[in-house]
């Protein structure tokens, strides 16, 4: 994640910036959008790399002993890299998108509100993991998750993820269409530039 922001800062935003015309190189919620869909695509590469795993687990014979799968840990660096990107891009601008776009005696309500959403989102998660594995082991089914990781079905778990934050990013781009900034961000750093200048 740290890489990414420094490559994001130092390559991405000056790359931008000539395309688009705005000092920022994009939007606040156009990274918004790109960090979601980053976030589906980590779900794709999990759920890829889950159901490789599950494939080499039954080849050896591991399935119903639970067994050490000969895999190395290195097949979760792609998503793990992916997960960082994503986090570059969705997690820093939040931060800043609260910070520039709430009114002036909200700004540090804003930074907490952000920082509240990251603690009721490990809640959510810990909630969805629990029911998703007591619904798929409903009329004495085997369910995705179980203390068996090779028996499991985390893949199918990763998709329905994938769903999830496929949705999330639906409402996300209807939300953003209807979104009224507080003041153009290409205005509001232009009318700064000029001041600095006239400043010297």
């Amino acid at each position: 994640m740290l890489i990414s922001v420094i490559i994001y800062d130092r390559f991405f935003v000056r790359m931008m910036r000539r395309w688009t015309k705005n000092p920022r190189g994009v939007t606040l919620l156009q990274r918004m959008g790109l960090g979601l869909f980053l976030h589906i695509i980590v779900m794709v590469a999990a759920s890829i790399t889950e159901r490789w795993r599950l494939s080499v687990a039954k080849q050896h014979g591991l399935v119903q002993n639970g067994g050490i799968v000969p895999l190395s840990i290195f097949i979760l660096l792609p998503q793990f890299i992916l997960m960082g990107v994503a986090d570059a891009v969705f997690e820093v601008v939040r931060i800043e998108f609260f910070y520039d776009q709430a009114p002036e005696s909200m700004k540090s309500l804003g930074t907490s509100y952000y920082m509240t959403s990251l603690g009721v989102g490990s809640f959510l998660s810990s909630f969805l993991l629990k029911t998703v594995a007591n619904i798929t082991q409903r009329h004495h089914k085997k369910g995705w998750i179980l203390n068996n990781l090779n028996d499991s079905h985390l893949d199918y778990y990763y998709w329905f993820f994938t769903i999830l934050n496929a949705l999330n990013f639906i409402i996300f781009l209807i939300l953003a269409k209807f979104y009224v900034y507080k003041a153009e961000v290409s205005d509001s750093m232009e009318v700064l530039i000029k001041d600095l200048e006239n400043d010297k």
